[in-house]
């Protein structure tokens, strides 16, 4: 009997790391049970059915307001009939699982209690796990995983940990390298995909936005900084700095203050889905990357990387693989997610420069 699987994550709005990470667990599903049948529970299921080339419908809502609106569009009766049909349910990979914000995981661990009520086989796959930082997430999260969990992949050790040590659940926890470093991006690379002298960037806004307090926001400008000093020294290697955003609804901002700086010394992209981005990281000479799946796409490309850790998902990463400039690894923090570090635009420039001299 061919399988049916539902997976559920944060799809649809077009950030290429979370649709890299369906895309992988798809590839994966599809070799473990050929013939199978994959829906995916997502925010946009229009571009989810066109970018993946699978069944999706409506993301289960998490607020009032989101299930009245399901309700009045019938969408809620297509997610319940998904679930309800499915052999195995799978929420796929992300950092949903920490109370960081506090409200996350239960909203996201929810589903699976609605899985667990048709008596479906549920697993989480490919996830991030931690901080917690209350009892009542640690509390929340043991109930949900205990009860409603059948198998737990993590991505990383740290992840690992916070799951057995600090929410004391006593099994079914493994770790396995994120899904996306094993994606064979090879396949949507073109023949003619010509290197453009090229070292692409990747960044994205961070201690800018509600998450963070207000005596932290001073850090992103010196942050803002740093990843200038990186594109300085990118132009001042003699090649192209290429910045790739990799969710044009949140980052346009960001990309047009880089073009008012360096005007057409840069060139900006805002790929169309995680294929496209792959085959502009593909025509770069290396990648240096703020964002997790951007390091990871490089990784799965063979190319030359330089991360920046600012949360202990990247560090976790870069464990799993022998990576060869250890000494020139960024950190930032914000003491919660990974320690905190001074931000010094100097030593960024230094280090972007001594990798690029190494590759």
């Amino acid at each position: 009997m061919n399988k049916k699987i539902v997976i559920s994550g944060w799809y649809g709005p077009g950030n290429i790391g979370d649709e890299a990470i369906l895309q992988a667990i798809i590839d994966i599903l599809e070799a473990q049970y050929p013939n199978c049948s994959i829906t995916a529970l997502s925010y946009n299921p229009k571009y989810t059915k066109k970018t993946q080339l699978i069944h999706a419908v409506r993301q289960v809502p998490s607020s009032k307001k989101g299930w009245l609106r399901s309700i009045v569009t019938l969408d809620i009766f297509k997610t319940i009939k998904a679930i309800k049909e499915c052999d195995i349910f799978i929420m796929g990979g992300g950092g949903f699982l920490s109370d960081w914000q506090p409200n996350v995981p239960r909203d996201w661990l929810k589903q699976m209690k609605i899985a667990k009520y048709f008596s479906k086989e549920t697993w989480l796959y490919g996830i991030g796990a931690g901080p917690f930082l209350t009892d009542e997430g640690r509390k929340t999260v043991k109930y949900y995983l205990e009860n409603f969990v059948d198998k737990i992949t993590v991505r990383d050790r740290e992840s690992f940990n916070q799951l057995v040590n600090n929410v004391k659940i006593s099994n079914k926890v493994n770790i396995a390298i994120d899904p996306v470093a094993l994606m064979n991006v090879r396949k949507y690379i073109k023949t003619n995909n010509c290197k453009d002298n090229s070292i692409s960037l990747i960044f994205t806004e961070y201690f800018n936005n509600k998450n963070f307090k207000d005596d932290q926001s001073y850090k992103w400008e010196l942050l803002f900084e740093a990843f200038c000093a990186q594109v300085d020294a990118v132009i001042d290697y003699g090649k192209t700095p290429k910045l790739i955003f990799f969710q044009k609804n949140i980052e346009e901002n960001l990309a047009k203050k880089f073009l008012m700086i360096y005007g057409e010394k840069i060139q900006i992209e805002f790929p169309a889905d995680y294929k496209d981005a792959i085959s502009l990281l593909d025509k770069s000479d290396a990648v240096i990357s703020f964002r997790l799946h951007g390091n990871i796409l490089a990784y799965a490309l063979k190319k030359p990387f330089l991360p920046t850790i600012y949360h202990h998902k990247t560090a976790g990463f870069l464990e799993h693989i022998n990576y060869l400039f250890k000494d020139l690894i960024l950190e930032v923090g914000d003491g919660v997610n990974w320690k905190d570090k001074n931000i010094d635009k100097k030593i960024w420039y230094r280090n972007t420069l001594s990798f690029l001299e190494k590759i």
